[in-house]
């Protein structure tokens, strides 16, 4: 990393710099200086729905005016929001009549990456992607198309008509965000308890988890990234004198607001948690009684905790926490009576990511801090467990994806292995967000067609063949992104949505149609309350959350699962004396045993087909400040591979081993540890950068690094740098403050060259495709040098 001169920018300029303007022909409400008079500013009419960008899933309030919405606010019938929103929810007015919106479909007349298009019909551009799909699936079959559903698109565009689409068409390569983000915490949970979301069964609930004596974040930095459901926890947990620890690489502003932080090394978490196993099974902190009972495994644990020898003082040196600390917080979390894990994407965006909440859970299982009230693990997840299926005699044969993970497609699209991917339907901003920029940018060049379903012109849509303009969230309606605590809200439609803008549901039926889908994909189901309730809640844990209970709900929305029709929301889950709903058996825990599982045989075996063991062995990512264990790939992209058991065999898997020594880095060169993550809670990946008012709180691509490493650097705040990694560089502006690793530097994820207010080139230019968790496929975007 070093110092460089650029335009435009001199040296110390703010990092922040503002982008004040006034929008004209809206409501004063929706510009600055915000002058406008409280009075009248919430409009005559108020509508109860939702907001559809973050996981934090807050119910709201929209006034509108005649045709036009006036105010966004919460709800203050909410027990969990109380009625709060963060800056997102503010700013979506700013989404809804932006100048900047896709108004009409477009077609590309430029060379791709140009981004020079013409307006066409839309008959015209659904018409012509139809034609260049068959021509692909003729030449190269139908798993040759992909799809990429990115956070945007609404789960009932995800889960339901993309998803009938692909079953229909004959494609496994079907993917939302989730491999980004939490198919490692997914997968661990339903290893375990049997259930693929919604952490350990606690709600957000004053008797729940607003009632723990100690909270331990790892990679969670809850009050950007979930503010509202931070505000609420860290006020109670204050009122009663509860404690907060938090384990992070910077000082987030989770961390800010805890009683200790720990600024352990990047990607050794699993190291932390298997020491804090090593102390809790030593000094005879298990919580027996509720081993014996309702755990499968835990003895096949210790033996291998205690036999490899992962001791505090073995962690040490590996997570720079000292072995005390390890000791102290161990004992303190085994003899706290309530005490809650959280974690998020610092914990899943690694290689080892399935493992490492694995370890977590067991230790919260031995200690006792499951299925109870005030006790647990919590991680968000992407994804609700929910899918439109079509009728059997309608899917056609699928051959594997290529792999779970889009980073994964990145091979077949370039070099055409382990079979070529030749056609992609994209929503979202791939090319801003997934890792191997160049590499996609070289597959995406050898597509025979490529279309782009979006908002805005991103540098995604500047490599497309055709930009279908999308409509959202209250121009559609929807199901919110859902909650760690498992709460779906309603997102009603409010407005008409701009120009020629259609929902990703009607865009999938219309192109279906000429696909000859109809009969599945019917026109009946552009109607998003249709879609959801004859299509969307096939699963038994759905049959009670029909739109019109949602719809009614004074609170916004209901948990599931709900088993009955009128069946009441859901509360905590896996209580002692409790059965899980709908299970036909009457388990607390619907697995094979009835009991939390760490280890099985069955499991054993599962793991062996990626060259591991189900008892979670230490290793981190390859580019380590310090050599320590790592993945060595015995196959990988462009290999077949095995298909992956835990994906019901729908995608071929890459084969690892750990190894000892991890191959040689250039450390002298590449002498930082690189981390990305979201810019704040004003941000959300790449959309919101469209916002003018998300602008003003945080404008350019920065670089957060130490003032000691700064000095040593010759860099001061505002100074135009360049950060480099073996896959290439970027340029960012500095920001040098404390609060992070003396050796590290953050750089968030979500600009793109594209943006309109200030466009920079992208961190996942700097990010490895290829260092993906073998299980879940999970990436690894938090630890390269």
């Amino acid at each position: 990393m070093k110092r460089v001169t650029g335009p435009g920018r001199r040296a110390g300029e703010s990092v922040f710099k503002t982008a004040w303007r006034t929008v004209t022909g809206v409501e004063p409400v929706e510009s600055f200086p915000y002058s406008a008079p409280r009075e009248g500013v919430l409009g005559p009419e108020m509508v109860r729905s939702g907001c559809n960008i973050c996981f934090n899933s807050c119910s709201t309030r929209v006034y509108r005016r005649g045709d036009r919405v006036v105010t966004i606010t919460g709800n203050p019938d909410d027990p969990v929001t109380g009625g709060h929103l963060c800056p997102k929810s503010q700013f979506l007015m700013q989404m809804y009549y932006s100048e900047h919106r896709v108004l009409y479909p477009q077609r590309r007349v430029g060379k791709r990456g140009e981004g020079r298009f013409e307006r066409v019909s839309w008959d015209e551009a659904l018409d012509g992607i139809a034609e260049k799909l068959l021509r692909v699936r003729e030449r190269y079959g139908s798993e040759a198309l992909a799809v990429f559903t990115g956070s945007r698109s609404g789960l009932l565009g995800l889960d339901g008509t993309a998803q009938l689409f692909c079953q229909l068409w004959g494609t496994a390569n079907h993917s939302g965000t989730n491999p980004f983000c939490g198919t490692a915490p997914d997968l661990a949970f339903l290893m375990t308890h049997g259930v693929e979301a919604g952490g350990s069964g606690n709600i957000f609930a004053e008797d729940d988890v607003w009632a723990g004596d100690l909270y331990i974040f790892l990679g969670d930095n809850m009050a950007e990234t979930r503010p509202v459901n931070f505000g609420q926890l860290n006020e109670r947990r204050l009122r009663r004198g509860a404690r907060m620890v938090v384990l992070d690489p910077r000082r987030t502003a989770t961390a800010q607001k805890a009683d200790e932080w720990l600024p352990i090394r990047p990607g050794t978490d699993l190291a932390f948690a298997l020491a804090c196993l090593h102390h809790v099974f030593t000094h005879d902190l298990v919580e027996r009684e509720f081993v014996a009972s309702w755990v499968e495994g835990a003895d096949r644990v210790k033996e291998f905790v205690l036999g490899r020898g992962y001791t505090p003082e073995w962690a040490e040196p590996i997570t720079d926490i000292p072995a005390a600390t390890i000791r102290r917080l161990a004992e303190e979390y085994a003899r706290t009576p309530r005490a809650f894990i959280l974690g998020n994407r610092g914990l899943s965006q690694h290689t080892n990511a399935t493992q490492t909440f694995r370890a977590l859970i067991m230790l919260a299982a031995v200690t006792g801090h499951y299925g109870k009230k005030g006790a647990g693990v919590l991680a968000i997840t992407s994804a609700v467990p929910i899918q439109a299926r079509a009728p059997a005699d309608r899917v056609a044969p699928r051959r594997p994806a290529a792999r779970r993970s889009p980073a994964g497609w990145i091979e077949a699209m370039v070099s055409g292995k382990p079979y070529p991917i030749r056609a992609l339907i994209m929503t979202g901003n791939p090319l801003s967000l997934w890792p191997g920029q160049a590499a996609l940018r070289e597959g995406i060049e050898k597509q025979e067609v490529v279309a782009h379903i979006e908002l805005f012109p991103s540098e995604s849509s500047a490599w497309a063949d055709y930009l279908l303009p999308a409509a959202t969230g209250i121009e559609v309606g929807e199901i919110n992104r859902y909650a760690e605590d498992r709460r779906i809200v309603w997102i009603e439609k409010v407005i008409e949505p701009p120009g020629e803008c259609r929902p990703d549901i009607w865009i999938w039926i219309e192109l279906g149609k000429r696909l000859g889908m109809k009969d599945v994909l019917k026109d009946e189901y552009k109607d998003p309350v249709k879609l959801w309730d004859e299509t969307m809640r096939e699963d038994p844990r759905f049959r009670g959350l029909s739109h019109a209970r949602l719809k009614a709900s004074p609170t916004g929305w209901l948990r599931w699962p709900i088993v009955s029709e009128d069946g009441p929301s859901a509360g905590t889950l896996f209580l002692e004396g409790s059965a899980y709903p709908g299970d036909p058996e009457g388990r607390r825990f619907p697995t094979p045993s009835g009991k939390l599982e760490l280890w099985t045989p069955a499991l054993e075996e599962q793991f062996r087909v990626y060259g591991l063991s189900a008892l979670p062995e230490f290793y981190t990512e390859p580019e380590q400040l310090v050599p320590l264990p790592t993945l060595e790939f015995v196959t990988a992209d462009p290999d077949e591979g095995p298909p992956s058991p835990f994906w019901d065999n729908r995608c071929y898997a890459n084969v690892a081993r750990i190894v000892a020594d991890p191959p040689p880095v250039d450390r002298a060169r590449y002498d930082m540890e690189l981390i990305t993550g979201r810019a704040g809670a004003m941000h959300f990946h790449s959309w919101t950068h469209w916002l003018w008012q998300a602008q003003e709180q945080c404008a350019d691509l920065y670089a957060h690094l130490h003032p000691r490493r700064a000095a040593a650097l010759g860099i001061e705040t505002g100074d135009r740098v360049r950060v480099e990694s073996p896959r290439g560089s970027i340029e960012a502006v500095a920001w040098v403050a404390p609060g992070i690793r003396e050796h590290a530097v953050f750089v968030p994820l979500g600009w793109d060259e594209r943006q309109p207010y200030h466009p920079w080139r992208t961190v996942n230019w700097l990010m490895p495709r290829e260092q993906r968790d073998p299980i879940s496929d999970q990436t690894n975007l938090k630890i390269n040098l």
